[in-house]
């Protein structure tokens, strides 16, 4: 595909690396609807616990070197989505995880959730490509999600937003009769 591949709808053109995000983003959201704000929370602490790991373990280095596999491969982003499924996995059947999984949260709080959670993991993937895989992407992808601002924001994002939606409201139960 050559760079900066586009097609064209109703004289809008588009590249595939915006029809791509489009596509992981309503799939984001019918997973958030589908499972709930506070579950998805699982999703992004398997995220952040995945990112920590693939890119701070001196191990798997050590492992990718010895299956030959550079800087230059793709098994970083392999290694990030197997210890990904591998913590959410642990994580969805945590007994301790279950009992956060009670309220489903207001329509716009788990769109929002999801939002930041699909740009995250957009730019955590893009991040672990090698840079000739990510040549390709349009400028305004590019600097989105993997600018020094985009990376900033998708992965610091999600925090304030967990702060914000998981707040209780507060039920003075002496008030009501």
């Amino acid at each position: 595909m050559p760079p900066f591949a586009a097609f064209v709808i109703s004289g809008v053109s588009f590249t595939w690396d915006i029809v791509l995000f489009v596509v992981l983003l309503f799939a984001g959201l019918g997973y958030g609807f589908a499972v709930g704000r506070d579950r998805a929370v699982t999703v992004l602490l398997a995220t952040y616990l995945s990112l920590a790991v693939v890119t701070n373990a001196p191990i798997l280095a050590r492992l990718s070197q010895a299956v030959n596999a550079g800087k230059s491969s793709a098994l970083q982003l392999a290694w990030f989505l197997g210890i990904f499924f591998l913590i959410f996995g642990l994580l969805w059947r945590s007994h301790l995880l279950k009992n956060l999984a009670q309220d489903r949260g207001a329509w716009w709080e788990t769109a929002l959730f999801s939002i930041t959670q699909i740009g995250l993991l957009v730019s955590i993937a893009l991040f672990l490509l090698p840079p000739e895989t990510t040549q390709t992407l349009s400028p305004f992808f590019h600097q989105a999600f993997l600018g020094e601002v985009g990376r900033s924001f998708w992965l610091i994002a999600p925090i304030p937003l967990l702060f914000v939606i998981g707040r209780e409201t507060f039920h003075d139960m002496d008030l009501e009769v």
